[in-house]
């Protein structure tokens, strides 16, 4: 069977090895948690591979298929291989919940068979499997057991997986998927053949606007709910959450920038990061580009309309 170091350091090169703009298993989570969370990027980074690499759907799905029954083997005790070898070790250690880490493989199940979103509301449940485990487990390997911190986790998490969507519209299209919501796209006037050949005119361009605005307004008010979030963790762990807060509104912001066409991927450079550093974890950082919108009583209520997926789960007590 291979050596429980090897699979961890496996796990670590697999992280090392895939370009993110926002961090994964960073220097500033404690050294002795890094490798749990290492273990399970490696896990989720090759299920995403199958999901989006492999051209043939039914092929897709078997692989995934296999993969998810590797977990279950996983949960019961050690297996020989690269990656579940360490998320054995991992799911022991720290009794994770299975189901999240399963979620993940649904979510890449999912995106094979659906590739339209009528509303927000329908990305909503791809997030729930997609991203939403991330933050619990992250949460979960540091020992925080709260109901109301996993929301506002949660929130966070979902904002990250939208700003992502917003950001590689182009690369899903090619993929023949499309995040978007049809019933935004019908609002800002914009045909989805558009998205292949976008036109040059004025006013086309004023329909791309207000779409990447509306796209704003509503992730802005998720990222808004996870706002409590990094000042309750404390400690590294807090200081991650952190970054990536900021990391995300950062580019959810240059999403949205006029300079920027709709099709063009924003990217977080260095310079880019540092000036994030310096953000403030705050309504404030929100507000400051939802006061420029010009569809102010539109874009408030989209914004409402994302701080209120999450904030009443948030708000129980734990």
């Amino acid at each position: 069977m291979i050596d429980l170091e090897s699979s961890y350091r496996h796990c670590a090169r697999a992280v090392e090895s895939h370009y993110e703009n926002f961090p994964v298993a960073s220097r500033l989570l404690p050294a002795s948690t890094r490798p749990a969370i290492a273990a399970i990027y490696a896990f989720a980074r090759a299920a995403d591979d199958f999901a989006d690499e492999e051209p043939d759907t039914r092929r897709a799905l078997e692989l995934l298929g296999g993969w998810r029954a590797l977990l279950y083997r996983a949960a019961e005790g050690p297996v020989d291989h690269q990656v579940f070898r360490a998320l054995s070790d991992v799911i022991a250690r720290y009794e994770v919940p299975v189901e999240w880490l399963d979620h993940l493989i649904m979510a890449f199940e999912r995106d094979r068979r659906i590739v339209r979103h009528e509303t927000f509301e329908d990305l909503l449940e791809y997030s729930v499997l997609s991203a939403n485990p991330v933050g619990r487990l992250l949460l979960w390997i540091h020992g925080i057991r709260s109901e109301s911190l996993f929301a506002r986790s949660d929130a966070i998490c979902t904002a990250l997986q939208l700003a992502n969507f917003w950001q590689d519209i182009a690369v899903d299209w090619q993929k023949g998927r499309v995040y978007v919501p049809q019933e935004e796209l019908r609002i800002a006037g914009i045909p989805e053949t558009a998205l292949a050949d976008p036109l040059n005119t004025e006013e086309f361009l004023s329909c791309e606007q207000r779409l990447k605005d509306r796209l704003f307004a509503y992730t802005a008010g998720l990222f808004s709910t996870g706002i409590p979030l990094p000042a309750a963790v404390g400690g590294r762990v807090g200081r991650e959450l952190s970054l990536v807060w900021k990391g995300g509104v950062t580019i959810l912001k240059k999403g949205r920038d006029p300079r920027r066409r709709l099709l063009e991927r924003p990217v977080l450079t260095k310079g880019t990061w540092l000036g994030a550093l310096f953000l403030p974890v705050s309504r404030k950082t929100l507000d400051r580009t939802l006061l420029a919108l010009p569809d102010r009583s539109g874009t408030e209520r989209l914004f409402e309309r994302g701080r209120a997926v999450y904030e009443g789960k948030a708000s129980f007590p734990s």
